[in-house]
């Protein structure tokens, strides 16, 4: 066989398919519908409960599969002490942005007896993909909050036996644990590769799903999602390093708070002068301090940083909050001080009898709130003036940023309820955190330093 008319993608397919039948998993082969019940039944274990459905012609409700998991423990028949070792490569159909898209994964699942050996066998797989991948990957490694005091010891044993397989220089331990999650009970495990700005393998262990869908047995397994190295895999690797001691990025929201951001980095030793100056420059670097600043629209900030543009950067809470963009947030900087608020007129009076009619841009954070309240509202999307709304009897209240309430005073307006306190963040790329951890650290405990003494 000619391999050279193997896509990249294609290839490592293949690669990763050996290397689950080589340590004695078998293919497990599916249909591309399943009934649309299992995914009603269990929506609370998808990464999101929209899913395309359609009647078949004999009547029954059906869908596009949104997950894989699922389909494999239905099938599963577990015996008392033995163990079903599967992978698979199959398309899934979830939601992106607004519309869906078809998604390629390639994984395993080990489901009934699982013990310390599985689960150390499926580390040691979920490493060896990782490196079929790229040498320059990390595999990180958490506990989720169960009650149990050994989690930290168990963790520690699981370093020091990836240590003796070869793996200590891509496994890392995040002794923080993960909140309790709907899906996964044990550890779980996240693989990242130097390049690619979001996780490209995850898993965990699954016993709580194997045991509400009627399995008297333990689970854990990983998918490898071939979308998110698709721009990886087809890019000229060898003409670009991802190092990590290189550059941290940083994206600074335009304004006010941008400068006033900027000089708590310059006073805590990240300091580029050029940065203020009046210059057509986009970027600005100091490669003596190791750091890049750009300039962004305060909005686009967490876009950036979400999809690898900048390592960190720094937005208000109120973009966090609507956006939900999958960052980490690590530091409060206590400054852009502000709060999300309800107001509307002085003699506004709540008929909880009718639909409130809510004029907000922050459409989410409203939703959210009122959904919180059991209140039936009414959105109208506005994207300035939004004092205007109920003064002109678009709205009953409106849903906005408050910093001294004299914009509203002068209309003749009020606050009625906080939302929420809102201030500047300093937030990071999930995958450069991995690879540039050493460098975030020092930025957020210099940043905190200044924070601590203003």
């Amino acid at each position: 066989m000619n391999t050279g008319v193997l896509t990249p993608q294609e290839a490592l397919i293949f690669r990763l398919r050996e290397l689950f039948e080589t340590a004695g998993y078998k293919r497990f082969k599916m249909g591309k519908f399943e009934d649309y019940d299992l995914y009603s039944r269990y929506k609370d274990f998808l990464v999101s409960d929209a899913v395309i459905s359609f009647t078949d012609g004999s009547g029954a409700l059906k869908a596009l599969k949104p997950d894989v998991t699922l389909s494999i423990i239905k099938s599963a028949r577990p015996q008392p002490g033995k163990t079903e070792k599967l992978y698979y490569n199959e398309s899934v159909y979830r939601q992106s942005g607004s519309s869906f898209k078809e998604m390629m994964q390639c994984g395993l699942e080990c489901i009934g007896s699982v013990d310390e050996t599985c689960v150390l066998d499926v580390l040691s797989l979920a490493a060896k993909c990782l490196k079929e991948i790229s040498e320059d990957c990390i595999l990180s490694i958490s506990q989720v909050v169960s009650g149990d005091e050994t989690g930290s010891e168990k963790l520690s044993m699981l370093q020091k036996e990836m240590d003796s397989l070869g793996f200590s220089d891509i496994v890392r331990i995040d002794s923080s644990s993960e909140p309790a999650m709907r899906y996964y009970s044990g550890i779980v495990f996240k693989g990242y590769i130097n390049g690619v700005p979001e996780a490209v393998l995850s898993g965990g262990q699954y016993d709580m799903l194997a045991v509400r869908m009627g399995k008297n047995c333990r689970a854990i397994g990983f998918a490898v999602y071939m979308d998110a190295l698709e721009r990886f895999l087809n890019s000229d690797k060898s003409s670009s390093t991802h190092d990590s001691n290189s550059m941290l990025k940083v994206a600074l929201p335009k304004g006010r708070l941008g400068e006033k951001v900027y000089k708590m980095f310059e006073a805590a030793g990240y300091e580029c002068p050029e940065v203020l100056s009046k210059s057509r420059k986009l970027i600005f670097e100091n490669a003596e301090k190791r750091v890049s600043y750009f300039w962004v629209k305060p909005s686009d900030v967490a876009a950036y940083v979400e999809r690898g543009a900048a390592d960190v950067g720094v937005c208000g809470k109120d973009i966090i909050m609507e956006h939900d963009p999958d960052i980490y947030e690590l530091l409060d900087l206590n400054t852009g001080k502000c709060r999300m608020a309800v107001a509307s007129k002085k003699d506004f009076s709540d008929d909880e009898s009718r639909t409130l009619t809510v004029a907000t841009k922050f459409e989410n954070i409203a939703a959210e709130y009122y959904a919180s309240l059991g209140r039936d509202i009414d959105i109208v999307p506005l994207n300035g003036s939004i004092e205007l709304a109920p003064l002109l009897g678009l709205s009953d209240v409106i849903v906005d940023i408050v910093e001294t309430g004299n914009t509203l005073r002068e209309n003749g307006l009020m606050e009625y309820e906080k939302i929420a306190d809102i201030s500047a963040r300093l937030i990071a790329n999930k995958a450069s955190f991995e690879f540039k951890n050493d460098m975030m650290l020092k930025l957020s405990e210099a940043l905190g330093k200044q924070v601590e003494n203003d």
